[in-house]
């Protein structure tokens, strides 16, 4: 069973992209059935490889390997589990929480795999994997032994190929509270009904920069969600953090955090629209000495990405207002549609606007268990900037 490419279209498979879409199709031969393995073929005859085969979705193939002497089976998918949970065992050693399988960077694609302790979650948009989950779940019972596996396949693109939304217990019994520590920062989990996969794992190096900004300062902590960001920044000495959040369900768990760090007496909870609080908040005067911005994304594809600018120019704007002379700034974005350039741009703009000037003290990126596929865009999305407001004002 084979996919044939229209003459031409075989260039973004030499240069290592993993999918091959509907319009670079010429003809499917063989019959492949959805989810199926088929071999790539150029209009030459010339072979690129192997992957999953998808007969609707706009991805035909889901790319998983550059031979064809290959047997994809459960011995080759073993490998590949095996080689990515070794790579975060060694960044991370015994801590309690890593995203063990990052789809295309791992060579499981549209796969995630995250551990919480003693918890493995599972997510997939690949049919290819879905149809094999078994499989792959008696993989990762083998290689790291959970108590229990959860399914989060709760997200509305696994539609895009023909999949059912799922979620719940696929394996063992779930312990009734999952509590992660953070560098001394401790988190309740809610692998069922909190965000993502339970927790935003990707932030964890950039909360443990921000404690180096935090030390005896006013935060303000916005999109605060279940208080990744604030939490290390009370933790390392922040007189007082004001958290704001438009979720009441993140709400309760960030009190539930708060309470578990014993931060209460510096903590302020506020649900609101951020966007709109963050304006009000300005007018009104007010400053803090650290505002962290970590919004949701703003941009879900490029359609979106003028809407997308005009939001983080907004409450980049505001925060620069609210920011005492001297204070920080810690911005973040986690809209794949607008990459790390164009993200500096919105935020210098939004200094310019503000009228302050500003350094830049540091940057960041996703942590390095969400590992960036050099020739896959779409595996790089999660920028961060620190900016210090100087006491002098811009010319006017």
């Amino acid at each position: 069973m084979k996919v044939v490419l229209k003459h031409g279209k075989e260039k973004f498979l030499q240069r290592g992209y993993p999918w091959v879409f509907q319009n670079q199709v010429h003809r499917v031969d063989g019959g492949p059935a959805r989810g199926d393995i088929v071999i790539i073929e150029d209009a030459s005859g010339k072979a690129y490889g192997q992957g999953f085969f998808h007969d609707e979705s706009q991805i035909v193939v889901r790319f998983l390997t550059g031979r064809t002497d290959v047997e994809i089976d459960d011995k080759f998918f073993h490998a590949r589990i095996a080689r990515a949970v070794e790579l975060r065992e060694q960044m991370f050693g015994t801590t309690t929480h890593a995203r063990l399988v990052f789809g295309e960077s791992d060579g499981i694609p549209g796969t995630i795999v995250d551990r919480y302790g003693d918890v493995l979650t599972w997510t997939t948009l690949c049919y290819g994997v879905d149809r094999r989950r078994d499989a792959f779940l008696d993989i990762l019972s083998e290689v790291r032994s959970p108590v229990a596996i959860v399914e989060r396949n709760d997200a509305d693109l696994r539609d895009k190929d023909g999949l059912e939304e799922r979620s719940g217990v696929l394996r063992g019994t779930l312990p009734d509270e999952i509590v992660i520590d953070e560098a001394g920062v401790r988190y309740r989990v809610d692998v069922l009904n909190g965000p993502k996969t339970g927790f935003f794992i990707d932030q964890r190096i950039n909360r443990q920069a921000v404690r180096l900004f935090a030390r005896g300062r006013s935060v303000l902590d916005v999109f605060c969600a279940d208080g990744g960001f604030g939490l290390h920044a009370a933790a390392a000495g922040a007189d007082s953090v004001h958290a704001i959040d438009t979720s009441e369900p993140a709400l309760d768990r960030l009190r539930s955090n708060v309470e578990l760090n014993g931060f209460g007496d510096r903590y302020r909870i506020e649900q609101a629209d951020a966007l709109d609080r963050l304006t009000s908040l300005a007018q009104d005067g007010v400053t803090y000495d650290l505002v962290i911005l970590d919004p949701p994304a703003f941009a879900k594809s490029k359609r979106h990405r003028e809407s997308a600018k005009r939001a983080y120019q907004s409450i980049n704007i505001n925060a620069f207002k609210l920011l005492a002379p001297g204070g920080i700034l810690v911005t973040s974005s986690c809209s794949q549609a607008i990459d790390e350039s164009h993200f500096e741009k919105i935020v210098r703009y939004a200094a310019r606007v503000a009228g302050v000037a500003t350094r830049r003290l540091a940057r960041g990126s996703q942590s390095p268990d969400h590992p960036i596929l050099d020739t896959m865009p779409e595996t790089s999305y999660l920028k961060l900037f620190v900016y210090q407001k100087l006491a002098d004002e811009l010319p006017s």
